[in-house]
C-alpha cells in the first residue's frame, strides 16, 4: 500500500478533525476559517460546542436551531448566553420560537426566510453560506448535528452532506454529533491524522459504505484491510480501532468515516 500512496499523493485528501477541538485560537495558522451550522437537534457538551464556536468564522442556525443554542443557556449558563450570538438564523421559519426570534434579532442577529417546501433547513442553510464565498473556493462547515433520535432524519443528514459536497466540490462538510465526529471520505487516497496524539478521540472508529458499493484498503487501524469489498448488507467495518497517529484509506467510491470523541472537561470560552 505504501507505493499506492506515493503514486497517488497529487491527489490526497487529508482530514484533521482534532484541530477543531484545540484549545487556542490558531487553528493550525489556517487563514480561512470554517463556518458553523446548527441544525434543530439537541447540543449536548458545551466544552466541545465553545471550542468549535470559537474556531469557525460566520455562525448561522438552520431554523429551529436557534431554539436549540437558546435553550442551551438555560440554567447555570445564562449569564454567557449573550457571547454566542449567532450571524444569521435562516429556514423557513416553522419552528422558530417567537421569544428566541425576538431575543436573537433585539442584538442584531440576522433572520431570514425561504419558504420554499422542497429543500430542507439544512439546504437552505447550506445555500446562505455558500453565497458568501467565491464558487471555486476550498471551505470547511462544522455541521452540529444527531444521528441519534429518529432513523429517518439521521439518515437524511447522511444523505444531505453528500448531497452537498457532490453539488459543491470545494466544500467539506464535518458532522460533530454528541458522541461522534464524521466525515465523507472521496474515491481516493486520504489521510486522517491527529486522532492519537491529540487526546481528543478514543479508539473507536467506523468505515461505513452508506453511498454505495466501495474497495477499500487502510493502514493504521488494528484490523487493516487490503482491496477490500465493503458494502451495507454484506461487510462492514464497524467498531474498528485506530493503532497508530495517521490513518491511510484508500477507497474506490465515497464512504463515511466517523470516530467516537473523548469527553471534553473544561468551560471553552468565546471567540470575540
Amino acid at each position: 500500500m505504501d507505493r499506492e500512496i506515493a503514486a497517488d499523493e497529487a491527489d490526497t485528501k487529508v482530514f484533521n478533525p482534532a484541530r477543531f477541538l484545540a484549545d487556542g485560537d490558531d487553528l493550525d495558522g489556517t487563514t480561512s476559517l470554517p463556518d458553523l451550522l446548527i441544525l434543530n437537534q439537541p447540543i449536548t457538551g458545551f466544552p466541545a460546542f465553545a471550542r468549535l464556536w470559537k474556531h469557525t468564522r460566520y455562525r448561522i442556525c438552520a431554523d429551529g436551531g436557534a431554539n436549540r443554542l437558546y435553550n442551551m443557556f438555560d440554567g447555570a449558563l445564562e449569564p454567557r448566553r449573550g457571547d454566542f450570538l449567532p450571524d444569521a438564523i435562516h429556514g423557513d421559519l416553522d419552528s422558530l420560537q417567537d421569544d428566541v426570534r425576538a431575543y436573537y434579532a433585539a442584538r442584531g442577529v440576522e433572520v431570514s426566510q425561504d419558504p420554499d417546501q422542497y429543500s430542507t433547513d439544512f439546504g437552505k442553510a447550506n445555500q446562505k453560506i455558500a453565497s458568501r464565498h467565491p464558487s471555486s473556493s476550498p471551505r470547511e462547515t462544522i455541521v452540529l448535528g444527531t444521528l441519534a433520535g429518529r432513523v429517518d432524519q439521521g439518515l437524511g443528514l447522511l444523505h444531505e452532506m453528500i448531497r452537498e459536497e457532490t453539488r459543491d466540490p470545494p466544500l467539506r462538510l464535518w458532522l460533530f454529533s454528541e458522541s461522534s465526529v464524521s466525515f465523507i471520505l472521496r474515491n481516493t487516497h486520504n489521510i486522517i491524522k491527529g486522532t492519537m496524539s491529540s487526546g481528543f478521540f478514543t479508539e473507536n472508529i467506523g468505515l461505513l459504505p452508506v453511498y454505495g458499493p466501495a474497495v477499500i484498503s487502510t493502514l493504521g487501524l488494528e484490523w487493516d484491510v487490503q482491496d477490500w469489498e465493503t458494502q451495507m448488507g454484506h461487510q462492514v467495518s464497524t467498531s474498528n480501532h485506530i493503532v497508530q497517529d495517521e490513518i491511510h484509506i484508500e477507497a474506490s467510491a465515497p464512504i463515511l468515516f466517523t470516530v467516537e470523541r473523548a469527553p471534553l472537561h473544561d468551560s471553552g470560552a468565546a471567540r470575540e
